[in-house]
């Protein structure tokens, strides 16, 4: 299979090369505005990215999704980034981090009507809620009688990769493209010829390797042994898991059949011989 001329914009470095610097911010406001699906007057035309010392320092986020976060003219403060491994408990983090970012905007002596809304944006490279077939799904907190939206300030949006199934020639909206982007770069050897948007192209072209320095080269093939690393520890961990289970099954078995033949009276040293148990494990069940 012939290589693709693109780095993965799913790897943490390449994530935030592509929409974390003042160059891109172009990209980033046409990425926001085509997932959230904002339209018109509500369509973002200016984002500002908050220095990472404004971001909270939580331990468990440094393995999860969160990578860039920038507020826009409104005032709405945005979380994008990229979660590449299926990880437990993935759903709650992301809600206790949005929680503690509405929260870290309060200063002392500040009022509550000064706090903005927070939108977190995650996208997945697996899918996340099974039953549902849309790619991308929206969340916020609504009235469960008349369905208003009532308590605006905290929404999520997630999109799911694996959902995404449409092909180069079906391309329609910039949505689409975007989705395209992330899920078939590996399978890219040149823009699509549906992309005309500025902002694509740049995308791709920025994942373009010969447009790496050496550092950033370095860096993205650090963030990929980090991933693999991470993903063969979590096969070790099911692996151990599953043969744990397997073996705590025989026992169990053993001290069945066991039991048994305690039933039936036979001997104590025969039972040993048949199951493996020790002579103590078997005058035990009696």
């Amino acid at each position: 299979m012939k290589m693709s001329r693109y780095l993965n914009p799913t790897n943490d470095v390449s994530f935030k090369k592509l929409f974390g610097t003042e160059k891109h911010k172009p990209l980033l406001i046409s990425f926001l505005n085509s997932a959230l699906s904002l339209e018109g007057d509500r369509k973002i035309k200016e984002v500002t990215l908050l220095p990472k010392d404004q971001a909270p320092l939580i331990k468990e986020t440094k393995k999860s999704v969160l990578n860039i976060k920038c507020t826009d003219e409104r005032n709405i403060q945005y979380i994008v980034g990229m979660q590449n491994k299926s990880a437990p408990g993935f759903i709650k983090r992301t809600q206790f981090y949005l929680a503690h970012s509405y929260v870290s905007q309060f200063p002392e002596g500040a009022e509550y009507v000064e706090l903005k809304p927070v939108i977190l944006l995650a996208i997945a490279n697996h899918v996340l809620f099974p039953g549902k077939e849309k790619v991308i799904s929206y969340h916020k907190t609504l009235d469960t009688d008349t369905l208003e939206h009532n308590l605006e300030d905290m929404s999520y949006v997630f999109i799911e990769l694996p959902k995404f199934k449409k092909k180069e020639e079906e391309l329609e909206t910039v949505q689409d493209k975007w989705l395209y982007f992330f899920k078939n770069w590996g399978k890219t050897n040149e823009v699509p010829s549906k992309v005309q948007e500025k902002e694509l192209i740049e995308a791709y072209h920025s994942m373009e390797e010969y447009n790496w320095s050496t550092a950033e080269r370095e860096a993205y093939i650090q963030a990929n042994m980090a991933l693999t690393d991470e993903y063969d520890a979590r096969r070790k961990e099911r692996k151990e898991g599953v043969e744990e289970g397997l073996e705590k099954g025989r026992q169990e078995r053993d001290q069945e059949i066991a039991q048994a033949m305690l039933k039936d009276a036979l001997p104590v040293q025969q039972i040993s011989k048949l199951t493996g148990l020790s002579s103590k494990e078997i005058e035990s069940l009696r």
